[in-house]
């Protein structure tokens, strides 16, 4: 006999069969180790229910990751805002910011269609973390939200390749700026 997949309901309505592996890909995407991945995404399973929202998945990760690696937490709020168009906020709730601007310190942002689609984007937002730095922002959760960033540059599906290199570029540079080491591709760009 088959085990019955539990459904997620997402923000739109739709149902999506839960995916463990995709909850834990996120969380290593914002900076989580594996193993602590595994560990909420283990703590999720067990609570996720047929017809659970994707909200109030988010909000039990968004807890443990506060717990347990609070720059992670706050690197997948601000992979939330730089890619999914929305804020997110410290219990996982958040506002979707379709169209319009967004006030970031010094910084305006332009809010379109969700997600990156240029280098200059990607510049945009590395001035907003040197304003951030500058503010009193832990280097350690600018460090999350730059890995955040260089995640969102390459599963980018609307940014073309060649923007992705410069966007890659960019952040590289900006890591060394700052006495980090630049990332390595693990493979070819596309």
């Amino acid at each position: 006999m088959s085990e019955k997949k539990v459904k997620v309901k997402k923000a739109d309505g739709s149902l999506e069969e839960f995916d463990k592996n995709k909850l834990i890909d996120s969380m290593v995407a914002a900076g989580a180790s594996k193993r602590l991945a595994k560990q909420i995404a283990n703590y999720v399973e067990k609570r996720v229910y047929d017809g659970i929202p994707t909200s109030e998945i988010r909000r039990m990760v968004l807890i443990k990751l506060n717990e347990k690696k609070p720059e992670a937490a706050e690197a997948w709020r601000f992979y939330d805002r730089i890619v999914k168009g929305r804020i997110t906020f410290e219990d996982g709730k958040y506002v979707v910011v379709e169209k319009g601007k967004v006030y970031l310190g010094t910084q305006v942002k332009d809010v379109g269609p969700k997600g990156l689609s240029h280098a200059k984007e990607v510049e945009e937002i590395l001035k907003e973390m040197d304003e951030d730095l500058e503010h009193g922002i832990s280097r350690r959760t600018i460090n999350a939200r730059c890995f955040a960033l260089f995640m969102g540059v390459l599963k980018s599906k609307k940014m073309p390749v060649e923007e992705k290199k410069k966007a890659i570029e960019l952040i590289n540079n900006w890591r060394e700026k700052h006495g980090w080491k630049p990332y390595k591709l693990k493979r070819e760009i596309t």
